[in-house]
């Protein structure tokens, strides 16, 4: 029962972890029936991670007014025949920047486009596929924040490095000016000695002069 009680816990988990709903996709002026997906990334992110798996396929999309658009996709995840893919990025809300709405609509081609009540299967398989997308923009994210934080290590490594050139650099300057101070000392002792012996020469000169 326990065990039961787990699973059930994690599966809930797991399809709230990406809410879809069916909805409508502007185009070109018209609304297309589409799968929304609500992925807890930002935009930017969730559009990178989508668009980057599509590229791994082999696709590249055409963009037109916010909204890409791949032509003669094959994904068996979702369909064994070729179709084409609209895609669109949006942030959830103005106050929800780092969460996202992702319209994903699909055509048979003609602008045939599915529908839940047409293609019930196919619908199930979209819903499967596009659950993903949650992970997928995680996964983005975290790369992004490792390569942010390499980035931040480097520039930590470069500061240390130039830190410590410069203390090798003050420390060369120290040496030399302690150098300085000590042969300036010899300098000055060196030189009361010839202050004296000038002023000795002078007294002798003085002394030969007539009263």
């Amino acid at each position: 029962m326990k065990k039961f009680t787990l699973l059930a816990a994690f599966i809930v988990f797991v399809l709230s972890a990406t809410a879809q709903t069916s909805g409508e996709l502007e185009w070109q002026k018209t609304k297309i029936p589409a799968t929304l997906i609500e992925v807890p990334q930002s935009p930017s992110v969730t559009e990178a991670a989508i668009k980057q798996k599509l590229t791994q396929l082999g696709y590249t999309g055409k963009e037109t007014k916010g909204v890409t658009v791949y032509k003669g996709v094959r994904i068996p995840e979702i369909s064994n025949e070729a179709f084409d893919l609209y895609l669109k990025v949006e942030r959830k809300s103005r106050k929800d920047k780092d969460e996202s709405i992702v319209y994903f609509a699909v055509s048979k081609g003609y602008e045939n486009f599915v529908k839940s009540g047409d293609d019930p299967t196919m619908t199930q398989n979209i819903n499967t596929y596009t659950s993903g997308f949650s992970a997928w923009a995680e996964a983005e994210a975290l790369e992004r924040d490792i390569k942010d934080q390499e980035d931040k290590l480097k520039s930590a490594e470069r500061k240390a490095t130039d830190l410590q050139d410069e203390s090798e650099s003050l420390q060369k300057r120290l040496k030399k000016l302690q150098d300085d101070i000590e042969q300036n000392k010899k300098d000055i002792e060196k030189q009361k000695t010839e202050v004296e012996n000038q002023r000795k020469a002078l007294d002798v000169l003085k002394a030969k002069r007539k009263s």
